[in-house]
């Protein structure tokens, strides 16, 4: 019998671990790539500044050097008030930055700007080796770094387009004064993108392998407690969750400490798994599910109402208990309900009133099921 009970949680934990791959592995990397390209707002002052500079580089270039310096369809003066526009963007945005930490949106349009920018330049500039193909390599080489292969392929795509509408606009002067220099500075240019892509690649795959140690439990393959407060930032920090309502969900196994010493903690591991996967299985791709502590786990269910995160919990306690029973394993698993409004408070206090209410309910009633917190005041 107990043979048999020991293949059984072998092939259970095999099926496990098998749709833990499937559906927590692609829900954790998608948060993990979230985590990772959410810049600081220094980091972004840092670029800002930059753009700034290379905006004083340009006006400086096309002004000392004089209408000679500018092409017989510009002007001085046109030139001037285009890149005065793109400073005043520049800064637009940099003030949408301090007031609102990151927004995908606005990182993909000032790239576009960028290249709307340079390619004006270009167009601009009399001499045909234009300083302005160097700005389309900063604009590929910073947003891969930054970003990752998705921006860093965005970027090539812009650069390499606006590249091709100038040569084309402007082919009769390169026919012109076709030279050998610049075709090895193309051919240069090419390479170096390459290059850069590799690099990228590589920068990539060691952040992902870096987030993943720092931010993934590695006993069930969820979010730590690390990634979920950064999470919770991302997703409700100051300005960012104002009217977004959420429930928080906090799990807490009963009677895991016996489990431990009555099987030994290779079986305790194994119901931490298994549990997991039944939230996991219970929840929707974008919650937010992490391991809290030992035996203590945290849901964060955006856009639900109370009613909601109620139906959740019982599902998630069903699926424990039957999965217990199944393996003839005595715990099960108390869940604290709280509801995040989005307008009082934040919701770290929310996660708090949860966690201390669990606990008191658990010391004075033992197993406590399903118990639904007011958060406002704290008390069960």
């Amino acid at each position: 019998m107990r043979n048999e009970l020991d293949d059984d949680r072998r092939g259970l934990d095999r099926r496990v671990g098998d749709r833990r791959h499937r559906h927590g592995g692609k829900v954790d990397m998608a948060l993990l790539r979230g985590l990772q390209h959410i810049p600081t707002w220094e980091d972004q002052r840092s670029q800002y500044l930059t753009r700034l500079l290379f905006c004083g580089l340009a006006l400086a270039y096309f002004n000392f050097g004089g209408e000679s310096q500018i092409r017989p369809w510009a002007s001085l003066m046109l030139v001037n008030v285009v890149m005065s526009l793109y400073a005043v963007e520049i800064l637009g945005f940099m003030w949408h930055a301090h007031r609102h930490a990151y927004v995908s949106w606005r990182q993909h349009l000032t790239m576009w700007v960028d290249i709307a920018a340079a390619s004006f330049c270009a167009l601009a500039d009399a001499t045909l080796s234009t300083p302005a193909f160097l700005v389309f390599l900063m604009v590929i080489l910073g947003n891969g770094m930054r970003y990752g292969l998705k921006s860093f392929g965005e970027a090539v795509i812009g650069c390499f387009g606006a590249s091709i509408i100038i040569i084309w606009l402007r082919l009769p002067d390169y026919l012109e004064k076709f030279s050998v220099s610049a075709v090895f500075f193309l051919v240069f240019f090419a390479i170096i993108v390459v290059y850069a892509f590799s690099l990228t690649a590589r920068i990539e795959r060691a952040r992902a392998k870096l987030a993943h140690e720092r931010n993934v439990d590695a006993l069930t393959g969820i979010l730590n407690r690390r990634a979920l407060k950064e999470r919770v930032m991302q997703l409700f920090g100051p300005n960012k969750g104002e009217g977004r309502e959420a429930v928080v969900l906090f799990a807490d196994l009963d009677g895991f400490k016996n489990v431990n010493d009555t099987h030994g903690h290779h079986v305790g591991d194994r119901v931490l798994v298994a549990v997991a996967e039944c939230i996991l299985e219970s929840v929707r791709s974008f919650d937010i599910v992490a391991r809290y502590g030992g035996d203590e786990f945290l849901m964060i269910l955006p856009n639900t109402s109370p009613e909601g995160g109620d139906v959740v919990a019982q599902r998630i306690r069903r699926s424990v208990n039957e999965w217990a029973r199944e393996n003839r394993i005595d715990f099960n698993v108390s869940i604290g309900v709280g509801y995040y409004s989005g307008r009082d408070g934040d919701l770290e206090a929310v996660i708090a009133s949860v966690d201390k209410a669990m606990y008191r309910s658990k010391a004075a009633q033992g197993r406590g099921g399903i118990l639904r917190v007011e958060c406002g005041s704290a008390e069960a």
